[in-house]
């Protein structure tokens, strides 16, 4: 046999193959656009989605898989804090104990600390709160205007300062007005998020130079303010003021009964700083050289919470006395004395004691 034959006939299967092949493949191609025929003229669209619809649904199902679920919104607390200009370190202490508190609060959180116009106070300040890691703005005020003022007006006048500041820059939140020497049950924040116009709950104040414990906070009826509380551990008594006149107290441990409403310490309020200029009436006083007007938004959260106004709810939702998770540490202030005039007084002891 020639070489020309015998390369024929090695060609020729594997031609055959190829066209086999291809006739399968042609084949399968028109079964495939049989039902999109059927249903009208296919498009390029329709063609891919036939091919990639279901690799397409499985990655959508992994993305959504991996994808984290939305985080919940929490909301801003604006915590405000005043401070005094002879603070010391034992005021530098306070704020360091409140600052690791506050830092394990969930954010957002903005610490808003107010001080006198003191370059030296407000450099320690700002050095201690740079220092505590949490978000803060350190606010001054003119103290010269404060100097007739009592030391509860200038706290108010204090917060006031702090209050202008929120309504000037919207700082849409709650509230909450913080001792530095505050001590806090950490669940009282998450409690604190969920107001959503006036809230109240009980303070304890511990007292050790009187050997006493002070609790103030309101009595409700399924988390419906009623009235307010005051019990004194050095008398066992308690004093109880009603805001509505079906909430009628029979407890024997009433010792005493007024209609004068309870002072309410303001640590123990609460609420949505939108009311600064939602309400249509301002809170804050304008003219902060006045004396009188600096103390007219403390009067009025006073006077609304007393009043029962925008539907006050308690902190917990069963408020119950028991449930305290703020506590006030009412320490003695102590004055350090100069080192010439410990001495002096040193030697007038050691000679009285030689007399």
């Amino acid at each position: 046999m020639e070489p020309a034959e015998m390369s024929k006939k090695r060609v020729q299967p594997w031609i055959e193959a190829a066209v086999h092949l291809s006739l399968c493949f042609a084949v399968g191609a028109l079964a495939a656009l049989v039902p999109l025929v059927a249903t009208g003229a296919p498009s390029a669209a329709n063609i891919r989605a036939s091919f990639i619809g279901p690799f397409n649904n499985a990655q959508r199902a992994v993305a959504a898989a991996a994808a984290p679920p939305p985080a919940p919104d929490l909301g801003l607390l604006l915590i405000v804090t005043v401070t005094r200009a002879d603070g010391g370190m034992e005021q530098d202490a306070s704020l360091v104990r409140l600052a690791h508190t506050l830092r394990h609060v969930a954010p957002p959180l903005l610490w808003i600390v107010v001080g006198a116009e003191n370059r030296t106070a407000t450099a320690r300040a700002v050095r201690v709160l740079r220092g505590t890691g949490v978000m803060f703005r350190h606010l001054t005020y003119d103290a010269r205007n404060s100097t007739d003022a009592g030391a509860g007006d200038e706290v108010d006048h204090q917060r006031d300062v702090a209050m202008s500041h929120i309504e000037r820059h919207r700082l849409n939140g709650v509230v909450h007005f913080a001792g530095a020497s505050s001590i806090y049950d950490l669940r009282f924040f998450q409690e604190l998020r969920q107001t959503r116009g006036f809230a109240a709950w009980p303070v304890a104040t511990i007292s050790p130079a009187e050997q006493k414990i002070t609790e103030k906070g309101p009595t409700c009826n399924s988390s419906q303010i009623t009235g307010w509380y005051s019990k004194d551990s050095s008398t066992n008594g308690t004093e109880r003021t009603s805001t509505s006149p079906d909430a009628v107290d029979t407890s024997a441990s009433n010792r005493n009964s007024s209609s004068e409403p309870l002072k309410i310490n303001i640590s123990g309020i609460g609420f949505r700083s939108s009311i600064l200029w939602d309400s249509g009436r301002s809170f804050v006083g304008r003219n902060s050289s006045a004396g009188a007007s600096t103390q007219d938004f403390i009067q009025i959260v006073h006077q609304m919470a007393l009043e029962g106004e925008n539907k006050l709810k308690g902190v917990t939702s069963d408020c119950s006395e028991s449930q305290i998770m703020l506590w006030h540490l009412d320490m003695p202030r102590f004055t350090l004395i100069p080192e010439e005039q410990e001495t002096q007084q040193q030697q007038s002891i050691v000679v009285t004691g030689e007399r």
